[in-house]
């Protein structure tokens, strides 16, 4: 273990220079694209890696990820150092507007788009104004470049690979990325975006630590003077026996700019377990001496003294975990700079974090004339000023677990509420994801209506796609009222909008056109004629359709449900007239809205399908057309490389029977493909979860939201999506606009509670007698 220490020390010694300028306290010397700094003999690499929600896990999924961590930490080299860095910085208001923000068009939408974004900004201002990133860096002496390059390869995909056994994603950072984490912490709160055009500045001539340092550095006792702010660096002294998980979390819940570094220098194990071997010699030595002298004294009854006694049994037992419980004995400093305005501040500050520690039963201690050593120590440099070793295993290591929660904050996303934990702004850009397939689950009244309705009115503000809604209640037209470019089609019995159900663009299907539209005329069989589809059927229904849309290739005339319904009674079957009879009642009876030529406006931007005055029984064949009318507009904006939403509610009814479920299916698939963004929203959850092909959509969906569950819902959502009870806790009798988030691989509780006095409010909400524009229940 002496061997280990003298070659650390070996490695980082240097010449000690007075810094004659703020540049000098840069402790980097050379640089490169890649993001490799070189410090003295050692070049260092960062990698930035994501959150896990840890604090919302059940306890074995906590034991799985602490052993996770674990195998990470095992897995470091030893003759490399490795800092974990914890850093808490205030956002960028300059970037964060940039990033989301919605611009102004200049039409009736700004005056929505100026309080949408005011509520974003009141958001982001109102809450904690902390952005948590995380970052390890690792740092090896090497003979030159290209050595460190060949190392950093491989010790990069080691870390990405057990990175993500943990659920999270490690990425490599540049050499501006890197210089950008230095810059956020010298220059809080800079509105202006970090630039820096490495080619630019080597033709200038130009120090790149010029564009990261401090304006001004003043070093003091116990603190140091950065700029016009107050910095301190402490570290952590003595160590409790016992160490909760969650103390690392609380140290860096404070609100304020700080960070927290974890510096590992692994022990080989030959060489720990011959230390330890040795040390446990010593102690055996020590008792036996002192049985012999008191053997010496006639004593032969004497019991070895407590301290003896458990200075053998500790060391038997580090000694057992070397050598059967795979622990590795590790040299750990554990720093921490936290930064403040004015001195009062700080010294509060101070107080509060040795409390923390305290309270863990830990003593934090701040650094005497070792402020801009420790400051070096604590920042991703990749250098290790401070020799405040502790000697610990692996999972006393561990036990400092940098995890919390996940956050969603993509750029270019849209609002979906708050992180329940960390109250930061939840941002959701649905193209980072593999699929952009979406479902919106909740019983009546949690919200979800309302939610679909933000997603609706915010893809208006933000985006130029198109958007098509299929809504049973009335209550999306109801929002749209007024508005440019949205038409509404009402889809009634005894109203006079007509959608042709025949009618197919090229490129319909993903394959054979006919076979999907052959599947389609058998869904709407179904749905009218509950006693099935036979196989009879099905050959007439095949034949009948291809007869119809060949002389439609023919004559040029769009065919129509009655244009089928004739060439099915010029069969000769039984089985034809059975299927002529079932159509009648959608081409000549009282709901011939789907057996004539369209008469309404599909080429607006927003196309809003109001099947309200359908009623429970002609409602599952209205969306069997709406959906078929939907895919139509996909496949010819897909064409023309725009993008479409399509939004369904009362997504359930669809999977009643086996026709319609699989054509749906088969649409569905065919939205994603062609550029669509489909979105379903049902509160009966138990029918999708009943049907095999609807759990499947649900289980392969990478954007779920989830809002108060049903106790068997719950059930059976937890075990398909492999949500933890903890998790699943956040849709136990949740507040309307309160609940879970699925994000591809993370799993984010969100609260949402929109301001009440806006405009967009007041269109949006679905509680009767609330705002002019209310419509129907969630």
């Amino acid at each position: 273990m002496i061997k280990t220490i003298r070659r650390l020390m070996h490695q980082e010694k240097e010449r000690y220079r007075l810094p004659g300028k703020v540049q000098d306290v840069i402790p980097i010397q050379t640089m490169w694209e890649d993001g490799i700094f070189q410090s003295g003999s050692k070049f260092s690499k960062t990698f930035r890696f994501q959150d896990i929600n840890y604090l919302v896990a059940s306890k074995e999924d906590k034991e799985a990820m602490f052993l996770d961590y674990s195998e990470l930490l095992n897995s470091l080299d030893s003759g490399a150092s490795t800092k974990i860095t914890i850093f808490n910085h205030v956002v960028n208001r300059g970037e964060f507007e940039e990033s989301i923000l919605m611009p102004l068009r200049g039409n009736e939408l700004d005056e929505y788009c100026m309080e949408c974004n005011q509520m974003l900004l009141d958001k982001a201002t109102g809450g904690t104004r902390m952005v948590q990133e995380k970052f390890i860096t690792t740092s090896v002496p090497k003979k030159d470049i290209q050595e460190a390059r060949t190392y950093f390869a491989r010790v990069g995909a080691d870390f990405s690979s057990h990175f993500a056994v943990l659920g999270s994603k490690c990425a490599e950072l540049s050499a501006v990325d890197r210089l950008k984490i230095f810059h956020t912490f010298f220059h809080p709160g800079d509105t202006a975006e970090f630039h820096l055009d490495l080619k630019d500045m080597m033709k200038k001539g130009h120090d790149f630590r010029d564009y990261i340092c401090p304006d001004s550095l003043e070093k003091h006792s116990d603190y140091l003077r950065i700029g016009g702010r107050y910095a301190r660096v402490l570290y952590l002294k003595d160590y409790a026996s016992y160490i909760k998980d969650s103390m690392v979390t609380e140290l860096t819940d404070l609100n304020r700019s700080l960070m927290l570094s974890i510096d590992i220098n692994p022990v080989p194990t030959d060489e720990a377990i011959r230390g330890i071997e040795n040390t446990l010699l010593g102690v055996e030595k020590n008792i036996t001496d002192w049985q012999r002298r008191q053997n010496a004294n006639n004593n032969f009854s004497a019991v070895v003294p407590y301290d003896m006694e458990m200075q053998r049994k500790e060391t038997k037992e580090y000694l057992n975990d070397m050598t059967v419980r795979d622990q590795r004995m590790m040299f750990a400093v554990i720093t921490m700079v936290h930064v403040a305005n004015t001195k009062e501040q700080l010294d509060s500050d101070t107080e509060a974090i040795l409390a923390i520690a305290r309270k863990h039963m830990c003593q934090m201690a701040v650094l005497r004339y070792q402020q801009l050593d420790g400051l070096k120590t604590v920042l991703p440099f990749g250098v290790r000023k401070i020799h405040a070793f502790r000697t610990l295993t692996t999972e006393s290591v561990a036990v400092f677990m940098p995890f919390k929660v996940q956050e969603i904050m993509d750029k270019g996303g849209i609002y979906f509420g708050e992180n329940a934990i960390s109250h930061n702004p939840i941002m959701c850009n649905r193209e980072n994801l593999m699929n952009q397939s979406t479902f919106m689950l909740g019983v009546s009244g949690s919200g979800k209506s309302f939610s679909a309705k933000m997603l609706i009115f915010s893809l208006l503000l933000s985006t130029e796609d198109d958007i098509l809604i299929c809504d049973p209640e009335g209550e999306y037209a109801t929002m749209l009222r007024g508005l440019q470019d949205v038409s509404t089609i009402h889809v009634s019995a005894s109203g006079g909008d007509r959608l042709n159900a025949m009618y197919m663009v090229e490129g319909y299907g993903a394959n054979n056109p006919i076979v999907v539209k052959s599947q389609f005329i058998m869904s709407l069989v179904e749905q009218i004629d509950k006693k099935g589809v036979g196989p009879q059927h099905k050959s007439i229904i095949d034949r009948c359709t291809a007869a119809v849309y060949h002389e439609a290739e023919q004559s040029g005339i769009v065919p129509t449900l009655n244009t089928l319904r004739l060439k099915l009674l010029e069969q000769p079957e039984p089985e034809a007239k059975q299927v002529a009879l079932s159509l009648e009642l959608y081409t000549t009876g009282s709901l011939d809205i789907f057996g004539h030529h369209s008469n309404v406006d599909l080429d607006k931007r927003v196309v809003v399908f109001d099947i309200h005055g359908l009623g429970e029984q002609l409602k599952p064949a209205g969306l069997l057309v709406i959906t078929d009318t939907m895919l139509n507009r996909v496949t010819l904006n897909w064409k023309k490389g725009k993008r479409t939403h399509v939004f369904i509610d009362e997504f359930h009814v669809v999977f009643e029977n086996e026709f319609s479920a699989a054509f749906f299916n088969s649409a569905w698939r065919q939205f994603r493909k062609r550029n669509a963004y489909p979105t379903a929203i049902t509160q009966n959850v138990e029918y999708l979860l009943d049907s095999v092909q609807a759990s499947t959509m649900l289980s392969n969906s990478e954007f779920i939201v989830m809002f108060n569950q049903a106790a068997q819902d719950r059930e059976k959502l937890a075990k398909l999506l492999n949500i933890s009870n903890e998790q699943m806790s956040y849709v136990t009798n949740a507040e309307p606009g309160c609940g879970l988030i699925k994000y591809g691989g993370a799993l984010v509780p969100f609260v949402n509670h929109f301001p009440k006095d806006t405009k967009m409010y007041q269109r949006m909400t679905t509680r009767p007698g609330e705002g002019d524009f209310a419509g129907g229940q969630a």
